[in-house]
């Protein structure tokens, strides 16, 4: 093994294992269609191609997207900017809460002001008592189409847990106009915005989680990124 393979190895290990490890003895202990196996003296992990290999020619183009992918700037504002951009590419999110002890999944279209989500919700849906009755237990989801994914276990996704307020009347006027400028063509807002039973509710996150890929989770507080290291769980492929 060159000085080069070695410099693929140590940065490839230092993104899905451990970044601050002696790489001293680190080696390829194996590899195939779908991945490969790094031993660092007596740490083992498997890192995931981001693309399988369909043939023997194949090997190279993986490891080298792989490489690609870890020198990729991975600076904190070059994630924070990633996962704005990424956030800002939806106009709905999903909604997970609790009622009666119960899961409730739901969704809604949202208008982004500041560090805050406000969503529009009927009293006639589930997920409104939910939200009215655990206003400190709610998670929103943000997740890759799958169709833009590379891989289906590595969708794109950031969760955030969230904390609920019910705004009055004059924020919620000022939030459908939002919805109004954001959506121009929607006609069902003309309807929703004069109907009483439609809250606008402000969603406040508190904790979450970015995830771009494979070894590349980012603990979240507010919206802004925790701190440049990300969160160090690598994969150990089972014997």
């Amino acid at each position: 093994m060159n000085k080069d393979h070695v410099e693929v190895l140590i940065s490839v290990y230092k993104k899905f294992g451990n970044a601050n490890a002696d790489t001293t003895n680190i080696k390829m202990t194996d590899m195939n269609e779908n991945g490969i196996e790094i031993t660092c003296n007596d740490d083992v992990i498997f890192v995931p191609f981001i693309t399988k290999v369909e043939d023997h020619d194949g090997y190279k183009d993986a490891i080298i997207e792989l490489y690609a992918s870890v020198k990729e700037d991975s600076s904190t504002s070059k994630v924070q900017k990633n996962m704005v951009e990424f956030m800002d590419s939806f106009k709905t999110l999903v909604i997970s809460s609790i009622k009666d002890g119960q899961p409730v999944s739901s969704y809604s279209p949202f208008v982004k002001e500041g560090d805050a989500f406000y969503i529009c919700i009927s009293s006639v849906a589930k997920h409104y008592h939910a939200i009215k009755q655990n206003p400190n237990n709610i998670s929103v989801f943000f997740i890759q189409d799958e169709k833009e994914a590379k891989s289906l276990f590595a969708r794109v996704r950031v969760s955030l847990n969230v904390v609920a307020e019910f705004v009055d009347d004059a924020k919620r006027a000022d939030i459908m106009d939002k919805f109004e400028k954001l959506n121009p063509n929607e006609s069902a807002l003309s309807f929703i915005k004069t109907m009483k039973d439609f809250y606008v509710v402000k969603l406040t996150p508190k904790t979450g989680r970015y995830v771009k890929g494979f070894g590349a989770a980012y603990d979240i507080e507010g919206l802004k990124i925790a701190n440049e290291e990300r969160v160090n769980n690598p994969h150990i492929k089972q014997h």
